[in-house]
């Protein structure tokens, strides 16, 4: 047996809930005998920083240390990772962004990558560091051999029976790290009910679970909710796949052993696409407790649409939304900014259908504006073209996602990710950054007014036009003065969550 330190590094974002990629690798390595140690230094409420984070792993002194990374956050995890080679340990990443970028990584510090799914590469590696194995023999690895080369071993099959994997090690991250909970949002409620998405949209990367969806039995997710709901009281469920009903009998079946057979009512949200659901299994889908569906609009511009490769049908999106209304379950919907392609025409077509659509939409997803991921069919088609190139390692944009960058209130308020359009990955017009800006407004007015009480979010609103007016007179004007009221109610915040400055656990 041996001791493994996962760490999720610190980044901008926050972690609400558990990250299931750790859970479900720290699973497997347990399954296989070891003991593992979990770090999330990105949760809302981190255990610890950086400078304790290496501290505790000193002590830990594990066989070897662990990270997940990802494109939003890899410079500063690169910069971490370099602290963390002072302790001698082999660094072993994975994640989307190194199972993509496998070279980047090893010449960025780090001794193994995990390309793709990691829960047989994890365990495999770990038997061949303890007993002197052949590293050549693990499938799914890249490192450098004796000579300094660097070997990309043949790619690990993916997982077929997602069934036989067991449940994500949950109980590793301490419910303290993450949100409070309410009726509607638990801490250990997200469970992955299949992986993976049968579109093929050229803004999303599918490196880690390959294209189409592999799905788990309907009677393996109830097992695992009742199993979740039994050992912590878990009454409300996320599940976090892209396309949750791709198999409409496996979503049939599974609302009725919930209807059936759980002890008390529950409920539960997820993600899916508008061509994958009825009219019939919405309603029932609500009898058994789902209260929030998540779809994926993107764009109201039908050409837009086709050169993403999105096959959405936008007035079934419309019979949708109402269906969803009509059956008593809010809808979030996803919205997209910043197509390389824009046009004043094509934005204020999107920006016609977002106004049409809004009737029957809950909220507006707040981030939405286009990031060319690598590995992307966007990113293939357009980094060379906008010298985009390796971006994920420029100061120009690694300053958005870096703790210290301060947003205006206006943004963090009404449209979180307004930064993206204006640092740019592609030169738009005035006219379409205003169309732009036009959309993003609606969608933040739209949130406020239809989910605050109206006395609040005229209060809110005005805050926000004073916000735009500053920051039009002088960024340094604004922030003057909504940085303090920033940092009382960041104050109040603590005082009411109960979340701790940045230092670890005496037992840690």
């Amino acid at each position: 047996m041996s001791r493994i330190l996962l760490i999720f590094p610190p980044s901008l974002y926050r972690n609400f809930t558990p990250p299931l990629n750790l859970a479900y690798v720290a699973a497997a390595l347990e399954a296989s005998g070891h003991d593992v140690k979990i770090l999330d230094l990105s949760a809302l409420h981190p255990p610890c920083d950086e400078a304790e984070a290496i501290r505790i792993a000193r002590r830990f002194d594990p066989l070897w240390i662990g990270l997940t990374l990802n494109v939003i956050f890899i410079k500063p995890a690169y910069e971490f990772i370099a602290s963390l080679r002072t302790l001698g340990k082999p660094i072993v990443v994975g994640g989307p962004h190194p199972s993509l970028l496998a070279d980047e990584a090893i010449r960025n510090g780090c001794d193994f990558v995990v390309r793709g799914e990691g829960e047989r590469t994890a365990p495999e590696l770990t038997a061949a560091i303890e007993q002197s194995l052949d590293l050549s023999a693990v499938r799914g690895l890249s490192f450098r051999n004796s000579d300094g080369d660097i070997i990309h071993t043949p790619p690990q099959p993916l997982i077929r029976d997602l069934d036989t994997l067991p449940y994500p090690a949950k109980h590793l991250f301490p419910k303290d790290w993450y949100a409070n909970e309410t009726l509607d949002y638990q801490v250990y409620g997200p469970v992955f009910s299949g992986r993976g998405c049968p579109a093929n949209c050229s803004y999303c990367y599918k490196g880690v679970f390959g294209h189409g969806c592999r799905l788990r039995s309907a009677e393996s997710v109830f097992d695992e909710m009742r199993m979740l709901h039994d050992t912590h009281g878990v009454t409300a469920f996320e599940f976090m796949d892209d396309a949750f009903s791709a198999d409409l009998n496996r979503v049939d079946a599974l609302c009725d052993m919930i209807l059936s057979r759980f002890p008390n009512p529950i409920r539960w949200q997820c993600t899916t696409r508008m061509d994958l659901t009825t009219r019939e299994l919405l309603r029932k889908m609500r009898r058994s407790g789902c209260f929030r569906i998540f779809y994926g609009v993107e764009t109201g511009d039908r050409e837009s649409l086709l050169r993403v490769n999105k096959h959405l049908d936008l007035e079934q999106a419309r019979t949708v939304l109402e269906w969803t209304r009509e059956a008593g379950i809010r809808s979030i919907v996803g919205y997209m900014w910043g197509f390389p392609w824009d046009s004043p025409a094509s934005v204020r077509q999107s920006l016609r259908y977002l106004q049409e659509i809004a009737p029957s939409v809950d909220e507006f997803n707040p981030l939405g504006v286009l990031i060319p991921v690598p590995g992307t069919g966007i990113y293939e088609e357009y980094s060379q073209k906008h010298g985009l190139e390796s971006w994920w390692m420029s100061d120009r944009f690694g300053r958005i996602y870096r703790s210290n960058t301060y947003f205006p209130y206006h943004m963090r308020r009404f449209y979180n990710d307004f930064a993206l359009l204006d640092d740019g990955f592609f030169p738009f017009s005035a006219s379409v950054r205003r169309l732009i800006r036009k959309g993003t407004h609606f969608i933040g007015f739209h949130n406020l007014f239809n989910n605050t009480p109206f006395p609040r979010a005229l209060i809110i609103y005005a805050a926000v036009l004073l916000s735009k007016l500053l920051c039009r007179i002088h960024p340094r004007i604004e922030q003057a003065v909504f940085g303090p009221i920033g940092e009382i109610r960041n104050r109040l915040f603590r005082k009411r969550t109960g979340l701790r400055e940045t230092a670890c656990h005496p037992e840690s």
